[in-house]
């Protein structure tokens, strides 16, 4: 038995016995006869009065036999019963040429004195819920569940005589078989999970391996013009809106005075960008970012010119009044200025179904109407102030 059962087995020998010092007397062996007894797995029913600590019950722990036999706990009473018990909780008991509960079962001298010397006896292999049952069908196959309803049932029922130390012991006992339940669910949980995924292994890889050409000969290309035919922003200013980057793996939107600062004396190419891959789509993640890029650069940084900057300083001052002002938005999270790139100016993150493509152009119509205010403040930004008079380099 490893140290982690040792442990069990110590809480459940100090518990049964009576006579030991934790002053619940028989109470706990009386309950889990009980428990034996509604469950069928005992043919026999001993008085309540021969559990008494006074009676001679005997509870032995790794009793070697003449056959080099030790089961967990053999609990005995005089010559009128016996219990032969063995515990697992993470090992198997093995299926070898003879397994443990074969051997047990065989061994006449697995109790004192030879099992033809009691009256009446049994034998109990406790065990995880979903563990493999008992090689032999001498044993009957109890569940750590069980004993932990006697567990909990001797705590509530302990009167004022019982020392504190005594219930902290048991209440670890309970905490111990708790925690063993939890992982043993989880465990199961995994188990199954690996199971499905084995069975349908090919659905999978199949299912998986259509993701990336989708992204790519589908939503890449078909986002524009899903945006146009379905999803196209409802507002009563008539917001228009320039599509790029169609059939990439990031896609760009602009307003008309966004495209002229592009490709006009301005050179400010401001846009709101979203990312149709196979990433994003897998997690049913819609990121809308506003950018700002030098139109041969693709990017910012300290090296750009002045006017890239002081573009920059004004969007984040009022950006921010912008997107609280939005009501009943759709976003999950905004972000002002996310990240180190200076790029990136502003960032709404929406979710939908995992893989759904209507999903996906859903979000994209939800990120234009609700950073519709952002989009007029650029606008503003871009009609009163004249960005030429700073320098591109």
């Amino acid at each position: 038995m490893g140290r982690y059962e040792d442990a069990w087995q110590s809480y459940l020998r100090y518990f049964l016995a009576p006579d030991q010092p934790h002053q619940f007397e028989g109470e706990f062996l009386h309950r889990f006869f009980d428990l034996l007894e509604s469950n069928e797995l005992i043919s026999f029913s001993p008085p309540e009065t021969g559990l008494r600590p006074d009676q001679g019950v005997e509870v032995t722990a790794e009793r070697q036999s003449s056959d080099d036999n030790r089961p967990d706990l053999i609990i005995t009473s005089g010559s009128e019963w016996f219990l032969c018990i063995e515990l697992k909780v993470h090992a198997s008991e093995g299926r070898g040429e003879q397994p443990q509960t074969t051997r047990y079962a065989n061994d006449e001298n697995i109790v004192p004195n030879g099992v033809s010397a009691y009256e009446d006896g049994d034998f109990i292999y406790i065990k995880p819920t979903e563990a493999v049952p008992s090689a032999s069908t001498t044993f009957s196959d109890l569940a750590w569940r069980e004993v932990q309803s006697v567990v909990q049932s001797t705590l509530a029922h302990s009167t004022g005589h019982i020392p504190a130390r005594s219930i902290a012991q048991l209440s670890d006992f309970s905490t111990l078989i708790d925690s063993q339940l939890a992982m043993t669910e989880i465990d199961e949980d995994t188990r199954q999970r690996k199971d499905l995924y084995f069975e349908y292994r090919d659905e999978i890889m199949e299912a998986r391996d259509a993701i990336k050409p989708f992204v790519k000969t589908i939503l890449q290309q078909n986002w524009g013009q899903a945006l146009e035919d379905s999803y196209q922003p409802s507002n009563a200013n008539e917001m228009e809106w320039q599509y790029d980057a169609i059939g990439h793996g990031y896609g760009q939107v602009r307003a008309p005075r966004w495209e002229s600062a592009k490709t006009g004396p301005e050179k400010l190419d401001i846009h709101w960008e979203h990312k149709p891959t196979e990433d994003h789509f897998s997690k049913g993640q819609f990121r809308f970012i506003l950018e700002l890029e030098e139109p041969d650069r693709s990017t910012i940084s300290d090296s750009s010119g002045e006017r890239y900057h002081q573009f920059r300083e004004d969007v984040l001052d009022r950006v921010e009044n912008s997107v609280q002002s939005v009501d009943d938005s759709r976003w999950e999270e905004s972000d002002i200025s996310p990240g180190r790139s200076q790029k990136k100016l502003a960032r709404f993150v929406y979710e939908y179904h995992p893989g759904d493509e209507d999903g996906y152009y859903q979000s994209l119509q939800f990120a234009l109407e609700d950073s519709e205010p952002v989009t007029r403040l650029v606008t503003a930004i871009l009609e009163t102030q004249d960005y030429t008079r700073y320098s591109r380099e």
